[in-house]
């Protein structure tokens, strides 16, 4: 039996324990929850039920059937931190959330999280380390690059293309045959009838450079 540990015990660490109790390897016991990373010693004090926070990730040492998933809702400090574990010889897994509906093969990836309520269509292609949150849906042929973020209620359409460490917050939509380069990031409610360079924030219906 393996022990996940999850990298940031904030808000969206709360989000992927609850996630994690919700897949079927879970179900399955083919892992324990053993507890949260994160330089903030003090950040479950106000809540119950939580298994305890082991320390930072920098100081912590990989044992043995340990196990990681990446509790952290933006691009770059996940990148980072997903790394200095990575460096360590750490093993990321994929959560599935039960409730996801998920129509294409993440089986060869790692460190994905597909929360409640996602639907991923047909011939998608997903990365490591993409993150779907609860509602985001992704129609055919889209891709997805490395360390992406889809924020809840997000939308690409056919053919979408998000290419590495993009960020989609709630509720941004992206019409079919679009891209959204590399390091870009959507805001929230906005809708994307344009590629968008490498590194560009957009925000508004339709998007426009911030």
């Amino acid at each position: 039996m393996k022990n996940l540990i999850i990298i940031g015990a904030r808000g969206f660490g709360r989000e992927v324990f609850d996630l994690a109790k919700n897949t079927q390897a879970y179900k399955d016991s083919e892992f324990v929850i053993k507890g949260f990373l994160d330089d903030k010693s003090d950040a479950l004090d106000p809540y119950d039920g939580y298994p305890p926070i082991l320390g930072g990730v920098e100081s912590y040492e990989v044992q043995e059937n340990d196990v990681f998933a990446c509790a952290l809702g933006t691009v770059q400090p996940k990148k980072q931190y997903a790394q200095l574990i990575l460096d360590k010889g750490g093993e990321f897994i994929n959560l599935v959330d039960l409730q996801a509906n998920v129509r294409s093969d993440i089986s060869h990836l790692k460190g994905v999280l597909i929360f409640s309520f996602v639907f991923v269509s047909v011939d998608v292609t997903l990365s490591d380390f993409v993150s779907l949150q609860h509602f985001s849906c992704l129609g055919h042929d889209a891709k997805v690059g490395k360390w992406s973020h889809m924020s809840s209620y997000s939308t690409i359409t056919g053919f979408t293309v998000l290419e590495d460490e993009v960020m989609l917050q709630t509720a941004a939509k992206v019409v079919p045959k679009k891209k959204v380069g590399k390091g870009a990031m959507v805001g929230a409610g906005s809708l994307v009838v344009k590629n968008v360079k490498p590194g560009e924030s957009v925000f508004g219906s339709p998007a426009r450079k911030m």
